[in-house]
């Protein structure tokens, strides 16, 4: 399946904030767009370990034959999605998430009092959402660096994450891009487009070959 980043563009369109000039909105639409490409794949990483979680549970057999497959695609999924929520929340500088965001609109917009009150209390949501810090603790230790972490199973324990948890945290996000989306540029996205089909294709896999007796020729 091909994602592309056009996934996301536009559903509707109302009316742009006035208070910013041409390059400031151009700026602030670029960060936008940014964040929802990020949001693309967060979903489809999401959706499809949704998938294979929801067909190892009403149809075991159909995964059995393939152990070592699933165990790939379960881990390598969980670092990118891990990574790509990281993202979000990224502050080092050149990075394109809600800090860098957040940044532009004080920068642009520094006596609308509404929008920086927003830009505070969505700061705020992040540091009390707890998923977040081990989001960190993940990306930080495991997923994008190897470090002696790996080795102690209270990490695991301690770290542990549901996919409701992550579901949780993705509409979380959503919002805000959609908040600033339509407050500021006047557009809505669809960020999980098309995501939406990838547990079909999952189901259609695993389950037609088991429905063919494909997984009992495996060897």
């Amino acid at each position: 399946m091909t994602i592309r980043p056009a996934a996301f563009r536009q559903v509707n369109r109302a009316v742009r904030y006035t208070n910013m000039n041409t390059d400031q909105n151009r700026n602030v639409e670029q960060a936008i767009d940014d964040l929802c490409e990020n949001l693309v794949w967060s979903w489809a990483y999401f959706t499809t370990l949704q998938g294979l979680h929801e067909v190892a549970k009403s149809s075991p057999t159909s995964v059995d034959p393939y152990p070592q497959f699933i165990s790939c695609l379960y881990h390598g999924l969980f670092d990118c999605l891990f990574i790509r929520i990281y993202n979000f929340i990224n502050p080092s500088k050149g990075t394109c998430g809600f800090p860098h965001l957040f940044k532009s609109l004080r920068r642009y917009c520094p006596d609308d009092s509404q929008l920086m009150a927003q830009t505070r209390a969505d700061e705020a949501r992040f540091k009390n959402e707890a998923s977040i810090e081990k989001i960190k603790n993940w990306r930080n230790e495991i997923s994008a660096h190897l470090t002696e972490k790996y080795h102690h199973s209270g990490f695991f324990l301690s770290n542990r994450l549901h996919l409701a948890e992550l579901e949780s945290l993705l509409r979380l996000i959503e919002e805000m891009i959609e908040g600033y989306s339509a407050r500021i540029i006047g557009r809505f996205n669809d960020t999980r487009n098309p995501s939406t089909e990838i547990i079909k294709e999952i189901q259609a896999l695993f389950l037609r070959r088991t429905e063919q007796g494909g997984a009992a020729k495996q060897p």
